[in-house]
């Protein structure tokens, strides 16, 4: 049996759905991971064949457990990571034990912001921006506020933070220099609109906007996605922008073939990139495609791995929206009630809810801190949304607060 090899994985969302799409397709998951407690608790992921352990996740390491696995017999047919910052360097070593052919430059470019800013500095869907210069300090944005300020490398909203006035912006500056000493740090500015999130895939040259999602945000301490609207039907005149921008970035960092998505908002008419992400967005991004359209992008990444065309025509459409559950208290987490009742109620696809009985629930500082999420469909957009907000009411956290 052939194998893929997966570096890192997550325990839900498009991570952990990929390796069931592998094992599916008939293919021996591999997992390489440098985490010890997910070693140890190998029975989570019934589906993976083997898993790998290793001191650090870095190309060289990586590459000698590859070339064990080669002499052992194992015929290896992809390598690839659906996880943050690993998805260039699982490119690098698809292309080159494996014989892939994926733009593993544009994708290493998409991991770090700075250097994504830097890239398409002439583009017009650029935000202005400035990177951190402790000599300068904050002084070129001073007359931007509110503006935003993130690190280089951060992921899930846990390092990216809206500033109102100086005060603020020196307290995040010189948090984050203390967290990332060796990473740069952005000043952008705040960029106030609708967003959306455009998940792309490129083959062959030619590109392929599989999906439009709006999205709706909370902000409280951090920018947190709370809802996801897939868009069935999209004015002609915003998506030749959106797709001009597509192709704008595909040209500016050569993209041959990959899968990526990007974080929009539309501002007086036109496109402005929030970020460029190496991959297909996580979460319940892959369900509520195929939802919506019939496709699993899972899947269809896959498949450019393996050298083959990806299927991106929908089978259906469907009104679909994604409601995700956020609590905004501290404390332990002692039952949660409501699930199955959520599960019978009227247009809901699916129901999930992450943490256990124990666990310690906080507000949302980062998309990790989203506590489960509901999926519903509808005869309108509208009514999804109804649907997904109705069920997701039935669930209750009960939580004994904290000391």
């Amino acid at each position: 049996m052939k194998s893929i090899v997966f570096i890192e994985t997550t325990k839900t969302g498009s991570g952990h759905e990929g390796i069931k799409t592998v094992f599916r397709l008939g293919y021996a998951p591999i997992l390489v991971t440098d985490r010890r407690g997910l070693f140890e608790n190998q029975e989570e992921f019934p589906e993976v064949s083997r898993i790998i352990f290793v001191s650090e996740i870095v190309e060289e390491l990586i590459g000698i457990e590859i070339e064990i696995l080669q002499k052992e017999g194992c015929e290896i047919a992809a390598i690839i990571s659906f996880v943050d910052p690993y998805v260039s360097l699982a490119t690098n070593l698809s292309n080159a034990f494996c014989g892939s052919n994926i733009s593993a430059g544009a994708l290493r470019i998409m991991e770090n912001k700075a250097i994504t800013r830097e890239f398409l500095e002439k583009d017009r869907m650029n935000a202005r921006y400035e990177i951190y210069d402790a000599k300068i300090g904050v002084a070129k944005m001073r007359n931007c506020y509110p503006f935003v300020i993130k690190a280089a490398v951060s992921k899930a909203s846990r390092d990216v933070y809206l500033v109102e006035n100086n005060f603020e912006a020196e307290n995040v500056v010189n948090k984050l220099v203390r967290l990332y000493p060796n990473q740069e740090i952005i000043l952008e500015e705040y960029l106030n609109g609708p967003q959306y999130l455009v998940e792309v895939v490129i083959y062959n040259g030619k590109v392929n906007i599989v999906a439009i999602i709006k999205q709706e945000i909370e902000k409280e301490v951090k920018f947190i996605v709370t809802g996801y609207m897939v868009l069935l039907n999209v004015e002609e005149s915003m998506y030749a922008k959106i797709y001009d921008a597509v192709t704008s970035i595909q040209e500016t960092l050569k993209i041959s073939n990959a899968a990526f998505h990007i974080e929009i908002r539309i501002i007086n008419g036109c496109v402005k990139l929030v970020e460029l992400n190496p991959r297909i967005s996580g979460g319940a991004m892959n369900r509520m495609i195929e939802e919506s359209f019939g496709i699993s992008l899972v899947e269809q990444t896959i498949k450019i791995y393996l050298g083959l065309e990806p299927d991106l025509i929908n089978t259906h459409e469907k009104n679909i929206y994604v409601h995700y559950i956020t609590i905004h208290s501290y404390g332990y987490l002692l039952k949660i009630t409501g699930i199955d009742s959520a599960k019978k109620s009227e247009g809901v696809r699916e129901v999930f809810v992450k943490p256990i009985v124990g666990s310690i629930i906080i507000p949302p500082i980062s998309m990790g801190h989203r506590y489960g999420y509901v999926i519903a469909t509808g005869d309108t957009v509208s009514e999804a949304k109804r649907n997904a907000m109705q069920a997701a009411s039935k669930i209750k956290f009960y939580i004994e607060p904290l000391d």
